[in-house]
This record gives C-alpha cells, sequence and structure tokens, in this order.
C-alpha cells in the first residue's frame, strides 16, 4: 500500500480497549453475554472509500512532485561527480569542484530529510480526519449491533476470521454516505 503505516493509532486503542474490556469482564458476566467479533480492513477502506481515494490521490501528487524535485537535485549531484572526476587532479578546478560535490551531497541530504518528514506530516495530515470519522463509526456500529470487540485485522495479528464478521463494507458506505464524509 502506497501509505505505508497508516497512523490508525486511535481506531487500534479503541479494538485493544474493547479487547481490555472484555478480558476484565467478570466471570459472571461472561457466562451470560456472549463474546461478539468484528473485523474491518483499514487500509481497505482508505483505498475504497470516496474520501481515502481522493486522500491517497493528493498525497501521491505531493509524493510524485517532492520525488522530482529530488532526482533533479540528484541528477545535479551526479553531473558535479562525473566533473570532478574528469578534472585534473590535485587542480584548483577539481578542489571547486569537490566543495561543490560536497555541499550537493549535503543540500541533497537534507532534501531529502525535508521531504520524508513533509510527506509524513501530509500523510497524517490527510488521514486523520478520515481515522476520526471511521472511528465514530466503528463506535456506532458497535454500540448498535452489540459488539464486545471490532478489531483492525491489519493490526491485529489475526490470521483467520469468517467474513461474516468482517465489517469494511459497511464501514465504506457509511463513509461515504453523505452524513458520513462523502459521496460515491
Amino acid at each position: 500500500m502506497v501509505w505505508g503505516s497508516i497512523n490508525t493509532g486511535r481506531i487500534r486503542a479503541l479494538g485493544l480497549f474493547a479487547l481490555a474490556l472484555s478480558v476484565s469482564a467478570t466471570p459472571a458476566l461472561a457466562q451470560t453475554a456472549p463474546v461478539t467479533v468484528g473485523v474491518f480492513d483499514a487500509d481497505r477502506i482508505l483505498a475504497e472509500s470516496v474520501a481515502g481515494r481522493q486522500a491517497l490521490a493528493l498525497f501521491s501528487q505531493l509524493r510524485d512532485q517532492r520525488s522530482g524535485e529530488v532526482q533533479a537535485q540528484q541528477i545535479e549531484f551526479n553531473t558535479l561527480r562525473q566533473q570532478g572526476l574528469q578534472a585534473m587532479p590535485g587542480s584548483p578546478e577539481a578542489v571547486s569542484i569537490q566543495r561543490q560535490v560536497e555541499d550537493k551531497s549535503l543540500q541533497l541530504q537534507r532534501l531529502n530529510e525535508d521531504v520524508q518528514n513533509e510527506l509524513g506530516a501530509r500523510q497524517a495530515a490527510l488521514t486523520e480526519e478520515i481515522t476520526r470519522k471511521i472511528a465514530a463509526i466503528i463506535e456506532e456500529i458497535g454500540a448498535e449491533r452489540g459488539f464486545t470487540v471490532i478489531f483492525n485485522h491489519v493490526q491485529s495479528g489475526l490470521a483467520f476470521w469468517d467474513p461474516a464478521v468482517d465489517l469494511t463494507d459497511e464501514i465504506i458506505a457509511r463513509l461515504d454516505a453523505p452524513a458520513g464524509g462523502g459521496e460515491r
């Protein structure tokens, strides 16, 4: 997935809280109340929902733009290095080019760091609103249908689940509903 590690900390925290709540329930409560489990795929929600696709498109556009800037700087760096190799060793020209190569290398390193930081911040900003909406939808579904726990299968380590407990399509539908944040 293009997003890498999606910041779904709140969603993960909700799932872990619900799990802890279900585990810490008294034995009498555990005997009378069945444990109901739901599962969703946060990556699929981001990839298939209108809001997720829009955020992904904006992120991809920024990533492509910034990658182009890095590539242009890399070409300049490579050209300088090649000029340095062709210059007479020890000549004033070679010394000057070597300084330029060192400067350009530092600029390129800083640009790479800046781009990575900017992309990380932009990704977080783009997914923050969606993540908040997803968390609210999950809470609604949990309350409406009496789920004990709802897991994000991407972060939960679940190896198997019955597709009947997969809530991903319902979450996408609610997220895309006009009141949920988008139109399909």
